[in-house]
């Protein structure tokens, strides 16, 4: 007790947080937490959509005005890669040289794993989104059109390079699968944009 207690003849009260207070504070609070976190983390898989919808379009650009200058689309392989390596930074180099249709091919996939595989069943670690030009990818198909495929949210390879071939009735396996935000934010499929001589309606995500 202090001196001042002493001499005004009071004592100093000591108020503090009662236990029930104390858990009614934390359960506001967890509450609070458990709103705000699923819709910031929303907020961040919108914005990596709208990424991959704006770097789609950028290449699709890019290659219909490479198409109209060379009559096909591009697809490099002068490197000794897999054949499953198809990665825009690696087939699509062409459309930065000896003309810049696009500044850059280096768009990574935000929904890629770039850990090891890369989210894909071999060595190669890719970072970029994928693409193939069957016009010049296999001797089996003859068509002017492209795709372009990102992994999607859910990080799963669904076979989204397989969309054209798909929609033309050549190929029927049971694993392909598109994303459509409608199916849910977080979905199975990748998420592919087809051009050219395509058959292939891509939904809008």
């Amino acid at each position: 007790m202090s001196i001042f207690a002493l001499l005004s003849g009071k004592k100093k009260s000591r108020k503090g947080f009662t236990l029930i207070e104390l858990l009614i504070v934390v359960a506001i609070i967890g509450i609070l937490a458990a709103i705000a976190v699923p819709n910031f983390l929303n907020a961040q898989l919108r914005a990596k959509l709208a990424r991959v919808k704006s770097d789609m379009k950028a290449l699709s650009t890019a290659l219909e005005s490479y198409f109209i200058d060379n009559n096909h689309y591009p697809n490099f392989q002068g490197w000794e890669v897999p054949a499953r390596y198809n990665p825009v930074s690696f087939h699509l180099i062409p459309l930065t040289t000896p003309i810049s249709y696009i500044s850059s091919v280096d768009l990574n996939d935000p929904f890629l794993k770039v850990a090891s595989a890369g989210g894909y069943d071999d060595e190669v670690e890719r970072h970029s989104y994928n693409y193939r030009n069957y016009e010049n990818f296999s001797d089996t198909v003859n068509f002017k059109a492209w795709v372009l495929n990102s992994m999607g949210p859910d990080m799963a390879t669904n076979n989204g390079l397989m969309t054209e071939p798909w929609a033309r009735g050549i190929w029927y396996k049971d694993s392909f699968a598109i994303y459509h935000i409608s199916n849910g934010l977080v979905s199975v499929g990748d998420i592919a944009l087809t051009g050219g001589d395509t058959r292939f309606t891509a939904p809008q995500f």
